[in-house]
C-alpha cells in the first residue's frame, strides 16, 4: 500500500498539470526578481549619484527617465494616446492638439519622457501614410523640445545649467513662464503653417483629414497595470511639481516613481529589464561625468570669456547668451553646452540663465543633433522604417527654431 502511494505521488509530480504548475511558479518567481532588480537600479542611482554633488540629479534623472519611457510605452501609454488621438477629425486639428500634449508632458514628465511616447504615438497614429507621419513626427519633437523649458526638472539642460548657477526652483519659474508660453505659441505657429502646406499640396486628400484611430494591441485588454502607471506618473509629476517649490529632492520624486512603475511593467510581463536597462543612454551618463571631471578646465575657459553674472541682462545681451547656448548646442548637441553653460553662468542671474537654456532648447532644433529629444524622435522613426533625411529636416527646422526663440525672447525682455 505504502510502494503505491510512492508510484502515485512520483506519477503526480511528473504529470503535465504539475510541470506547468512549476514552469508558472518560477516564471512570477524571476518576474519579482526581475521587478525588484529594476526598482533597486532606479532607487539605487540616489546613491550612485550622490558623489557628484552639484551634478547629482542631472545623473539620477538621466537613469531612470528613459525607463519609465520606455516603461510607460510598454504598458500601452502609447496606443492609448494614439487611439484618442484619432479620433479627432481633421489632419491639421489633430497635429496640433498632438503637439500641445507633448508641450504638456515635456514640461510635467521631462523631454525624454515626451520625446519617446510622441514619437511612438505619432508612428502608430500616421500608419503607413508618409505626410501624416511627416507631421506628427514634427509634432513630436517641436513639442517635446519647445515644451521643457518651463521646470528645472523638464529638460536635463535645465537641471545642468541651474546647479552651477544656484537658482531657486520658484525664481527660475517665475522667469521661465513667460517665455515657456511665448516659445510655445511662436513654434507652434510655424507647426501649422508647415502642417497647412502639406494639405495644400496633397489637395486635402481623405487619407489626411479623416481620423485614423489605432488598433488596440495585443495584450492591451489588461488595462489595470496601464491605468495603475498612468495614475502613478501622474502623482509623481504634481509631486515632483510641489518638492521642487518646497525645496525638496525632485530627483528622489522622480526615481521612485520610475521604480514604481518599471517594477509593475516587469512584473505583469510587459517590459523586460534587459530592455529597460538598455534605454538608458549612454551619451547622457558620459557628458555628465565628463562634466564633473572637466569642471576645472572649463572654469578656466569660462573665466577667459566676458561673465555674464551681475550683468543689468539687456534685451541684446538676453539675445547674444541665447545665441551662445543655440550655437554650440546645434554644433555638439545641447547636454555639453549645457554643462559648459553650468560653469560659465555661475552667478548669473535668473533671465541670464532662461535665456542661455532658450537657446539649448529651442534653437538647438536647427540641426539634427542638437538637441537629445531629436535624437531619441529621430532614431525611433529610423527604426520604424521612417528616414529623416538631413536636407529636408534643416530646411524644415530652422524656421521654428528661430521663431520659437524669438518668442520666448521677446516674452522674457517684456516680462522679466
Amino acid at each position: 500500500m505504502q510502494g503505491r502511494t510512492r508510484w502515485g505521488a512520483r506519477r503526480e509530480a511528473g504529470s503535465p498539470a504539475s510541470a506547468a504548475s512549476r514552469a508558472v511558479s518560477t516564471i512570477r518567481t524571476r518576474a519579482v526578481a526581475s521587478a525588484a532588480f529594476i526598482a533597486a537600479v532606479c532607487l539605487g542611482s540616489l546613491l550612485v549619484a550622490a558623489p557628484l554633488g552639484r551634478l547629482r540629479d542631472p545623473l539620477v534623472l538621466v537613469i531612470v527617465l528613459p525607463p519609465l519611457a520606455t516603461a510607460l510605452d510598454a504598458l500601452g501609454w502609447s496606443h492609448v494616446a494614439a487611439r484618442l488621438l484619432g479620433r479627432i477629425r481633421g489632419f491639421l486639428v489633430r497635429t496640433l492638439v498632438a503637439y500641445v500634449v507633448w508641450l504638456v508632458v515635456s514640461a510635467l514628465l521631462t523631454l525624454d519622457v515626451a520625446a519617446v511616447v510622441s514619437a511612438t504615438v505619432g508612428l502608430s497614429l500616421a500608419g503607413a501614410r508618409r505626410r501624416e507621419r511627416d507631421a506628427q513626427l514634427g509634432a513630436a519633437i517641436v513639442g517635446s523640445n519647445a515644451g521643457s523649458l518651463l521646470f528645472p526638472f523638464s529638460n536635463l539642460t535645465n537641471l545642468i545649467v541651474l546647479t552651477g548657477a544656484g537658482i531657486p526652483f520658484a525664481a527660475y519659474v517665475e522667469a521661465s513662464f513667460v517665455p515657456q508660453i511665448a516659445t510655445a505659441a511662436g513654434a507652434g505657429l510655424v507647426l501649422a503653417w508647415r502642417s497647412g502646406r502639406f494639405l495644400a499640396a496633397d489637395g486635402a486628400r481623405e487619407d489626411l483629414v479623416e481620423p485614423q484611430a489605432a488598433s488596440r494591441p495585443p495584450g492591451a485588454a489588461r488595462e489595470g497595470p496601464t491605468r495603475l502607471a498612468g495614475a502613478m506618473v501622474l502623482v509623481g509629476s504634481l509631486s515632483a511639481v510641489a518638492a521642487g517649490f518646497a525645496g525638496d529632492d525632485v530627483a528622489a520624486v522622480f526615481a521612485t516613481t520610475a521604480a514604481f512603475v518599471t517594477a509593475l511593467a516587469v512584473g505583469c510581463g510587459r517590459a523586460t529589464r534587459q530592455g529597460l536597462l538598455r534605454s538608458i543612454p549612454r551619451l547622457g551618463i558620459a557628458v555628465i561625468l565628463a562634466a564633473a571631471a572637466l569642471s576645472g578646465p572649463m572654469a578656466a575657459f569660462a573665466a577667459a570669456l566676458p561673465s555674464p553674472a551681475g550683468l543689468p541682462a539687456s534685451p541684446l545681451e538676453l539675445a547674444a547668451l541665447t545665441v551662445a547656448g543655440g550655437v554650440l548646442a546645434a554644433t555638439v548637441n545641447n547636454l555639453p553646452a549645457a554643462a559648459f553653460g553650468a560653469v560659465w553662468l555661475h552667478g548669473a542671474g535668473a533671465s541670464a540663465v532662461v535665456a542661455y537654456l532658450i537657446g539649448t532648447n529651442v534653437l538647438a532644433l536647427i540641426t539634427p543633433h542638437g538637441s537629445l529629444a531629436t535624437l531619441l524622435c529621430r532614431g525611433i522613426a529610423i527604426r520604424a522604417g521612417h528616414q529623416i533625411p538631413h536636407g529636408p529636416y534643416l530646411r524644415a527646422a530652422w524656421r521654428v527654431g528661430v521663431a520659437g526663440s524669438a518668442a520666448a525672447l521677446v516674452g522674457l525682455a517684456l516680462f522679466r
